[in-house]
């Protein structure tokens, strides 16, 4: 009987073994969306229990390592990553290794991306509108970049706002957030938009490191972002917020629709996330009202 070459059986027992493989990630990516679609339960006051989003990071963790070049498994983890980190965390340094860790898996996500164009030094060199014009699948690569600003925008946010912009992430998370809109403008909620109006309201202006930063410019990205999402309430509340912190003359429409946030009832499917826009809302209120 002749004997099958080494490299053969290599190639069919890997063929073999691909539906199985397909099979198990599909499980775990089904059972990880299970997870993510019950974590507002046992929430208090806003706060999340934290085993349902628990077990949703660790399902989509195991079906990264099963599939880690699989984009939607990789973004549909960060955004995990970003919501325990955010809603279901209260210690900073816990705070500041979920950002980590997210940033580290964005940054791998944004690597395979460019492998489309040539790599991540031509990628980097690209226009965002370049980078959208190469790639296939250009909601799959917004919700890479977008859940990528997301983490270094909070990591940076974490270790402190005058240190991050010294770190130069307020310039990587504009040139993310930019290529998020050039990409796919409505991916989350018009998240693009959503967070260039953040950073330019929020973020310091520092000569030579962050001059750049426009506070006419946030109200303009956060006013896109309403126009494009008109009922998410975070965004409803950076643009009042925005308005009061830089053009007080403007207070009477910011402090109307922070009224109206607050008068809102949470999206049953955002229930952690409303509530905390609209406590946000409140605070705002008590402070400028």
């Amino acid at each position: 009987m002749a004997v099958m070459p080494r490299w053969l059986s290599t190639v069919l027992a890997a063929t073999l073994a691909l539906p199985a493989a397909g099979a198990e990630i599909q499980e775990l990516l089904a059972a990880g969306d299970a997870w993510w679609a019950r974590r507002a339960e046992g929430q208090a006051a806003g706060t999340p229990a934290p085993l349902p989003i628990d077990e949703a990071v660790a399902a989509y963790t195991r079906a990264l390592a099963v599939a880690p070049d699989n984009l939607t498994v990789r973004w549909k983890l960060l955004r995990a990553l970003f919501f325990e980190g955010e809603y279901a965390t209260t210690d900073a340094d816990a705070k500041l290794a979920l950002f980590e860790r997210g940033r580290e898996l964005a940054e791998v996500g944004i690597d395979q991306l460019s492998r489309e164009v040539g790599g991540r030094q031509t990628l980097d060199a690209l226009e965002p509108e370049e980078i959208a014009a190469a790639v296939d699948d250009r909601t799959l690569a917004a919700e890479t970049f977008f859940w990528a600003t997301v983490h270094w925008g909070l990591w940076g946010q974490t270790r402190g706002k005058l240190a991050a912009a010294r770190q130069g992430v307020a310039g990587t998370v504009r040139e993310y957030a930019d290529r998020v809109v050039a990409l796919d403008r409505t991916v989350q909620n018009a998240g693009g938009h959503r967070i260039l109006g953040r950073l330019h309201s929020e973020a310091p202006r520092i000569p030579f490191i962050t001059g750049w930063i426009d506070h006419e410019r946030a109200v303009v990205e956060l006013e896109r972002a309403r126009d494009l999402s008109p009922d998410d309430l975070l965004t409803r509340v950076y643009w009042a917020e925005a308005l009061l912190d830089h053009f007080p003359r403007r207070a009477p429409e910011a402090l109307a629709e922070l009224r109206a946030v607050v008068a809102s009832s949470p999206d049953p499917d955002f229930l952690v996330e409303e509530l905390r826009a609209i406590e946000e809302a409140k605070a705002l209120l008590a402070k400028h009202g």
